[in-house]
């Protein structure tokens, strides 16, 4: 694309973590200019994970910062001292969007709730995600990904028969971050029809409570709560994930309907199974799974994943081989979807890009994951005016900075 659909759009992310940055980096592949706002007393602490912290910069160095903050600057800015907040305020009047994630109890202390910056700038679009909502009684308690999962009730759902419940790795926050984007792309559209702004607010466990509509329909409308069953499905079978040929190696399939079924059995040679009465039909199937699975993996454990997944979809059975992530870069149907991100520090690597294609043309990542205060004079210099003296003054003062405070102190 020549043009992107948000170019002059500028957002200020003071989100943290997954679900925030995952949303603006998003929007900044989409033309956005999102200006990632950090201090260097408290970074974004997902810079620390998985980081390798005896290496040189190890703060920058962690694999989920990196593909969670493309295509943004970086800023840093103390907001805990008056004149790091004028600076804030200072660029929200010449931004169009922020968006936090912090709970409510945090930017009201700043002095930075919706109402203080509409002062500073009225079509400002304030987009908040607190874990519980505004209001309520889990109005201040943080919450993570974990909690997000557990009281949205996907737990719960999650997980093997006579089991414990599973979360499941922190996909709350990348629910919750689309249904964001989804909500801050209708408040750009409102204000551009009605010169408006607004405050917009998802409750991130209320976006994962939206993610599980079935189990709840099901209880309300006929009694039945769902209990864990594995991979296993209702009124499906077989349908799981089955071992495959080499260590660790597995095969996915899902058998919708009878005539499915039948050629099944013509594809592992054995026709007879789909006259004998265990199995003929998808109720019955489904009383004798643990029959039914252990000759599905008799004759899966003989093949590859994916000699065996290509023979079950060559005859119209959905069916694909469960990848490591190693695996993922070489599959032909993804190898299109990678990118490979050149960052200073981290040499070049292999990223997801978006599963999105505008008349053909994917949608990429146009820059790496910014420094710690990357772009301090690029924001204070040149699009506030800020001159050298000033910088460096605010550098003195640490209420700007590259390097944590905890690194130097550490040293």
């Amino acid at each position: 694309m020549s043009t992107f659909a948000l170019e002059g759009i500028r957002i200020l992310d003071l989100s943290m973590w997954w679900s925030g940055p995952l949303c603006t980096s998003y929007l900044g592949a989409l033309g956005a200019e999102v200006i990632k706002v950090e201090s260097i007393q408290f970074p974004d602490g997902f810079r620390y994970t998985m980081a390798p912290s005896g290496e040189k910069d190890w703060w920058e160095l962690g694999p989920q910062w990196n593909a969670a903050n493309m295509n943004k600057l970086g800023l840093t800015l103390n907001l805990n001292v008056p004149e790091g907040l004028e600076l804030f305020k200072e660029l929200v009047a010449k931004s169009d969007v922020v968006i936090e994630n912090f709970s409510p109890r945090v930017m009201e202390n700043f002095g930075l709730s919706y109402q203080e910056l509409q002062k500073v700038n009225p079509e400002i679009i304030y987009v908040s995600m607190p874990a519980y909502g505004s209001t309520g009684p889990y109005r201040d308690k943080p919450g993570f990904a974990y909690t997000f999962e557990i009281l949205s009730g996907i737990a719960q759902t999650n997980g093997y028969d006579n089991e414990n419940p599973l979360i499941i790795s922190g996909v709350g926050d990348v629910i919750s971050s689309f249904h964001t984007t989804y909500a801050l792309l209708a408040a750009l559209e409102y204000r551009n029809r009605t010169g408006k702004g607004q405050h917009v607010e998802v409750a991130q466990t209320e976006a994962c409570a939206n993610f599980i509509g079935q189990p709840i329909a099901d209880v309300s409308l006929n009694g039945r709560n769902w209990g864990r069953t594995g991979n296993r499905q209702p009124n499906m079978a077989p349908h799981g994930v089955y071992r495959s040929k080499g260590e660790d190696s597995w095969v996915a399939i899902s058998i919708t309907n009878d005539e499915e079924w039948r050629k099944f059995c013509g594809v592992i040679d054995k026709p007879s199974l789909a006259t004998d009465e265990r199995f003929q039909t998808a109720s019955c199937r489904c009383r004798h799974q643990d029959e039914l699975d252990q000759l599905v993996e008799s004759w899966t454990i003989k093949l590859g994943h994916y000699e065996a997944a290509d023979l079950l979809q060559h005859a119209g059975i959905s069916a694909g081989p469960v990848l490591e992530v190693d695996e993922m870069e070489e599959d032909p149907f993804l190898q299109g979807m990678f990118q490979e991100v050149t960052r200073d520090l981290n040499g070049t690597h292999a990223f997801p890009s978006w599963p999105v294609k505008f008349s053909g043309t994917r949608l990429e990542h146009h820059s790496p994951a910014p420094k710690l205060g990357q772009h301090n004079e690029y924001v204070l210099k040149g699009l506030m005016g800020l001159s050298e003296n000033q910088i460096e003054s605010l550098e003195k003062e640490e209420i700007i900075g590259v390097e944590p405070l905890g690194a130097k102190i550490s040293k």
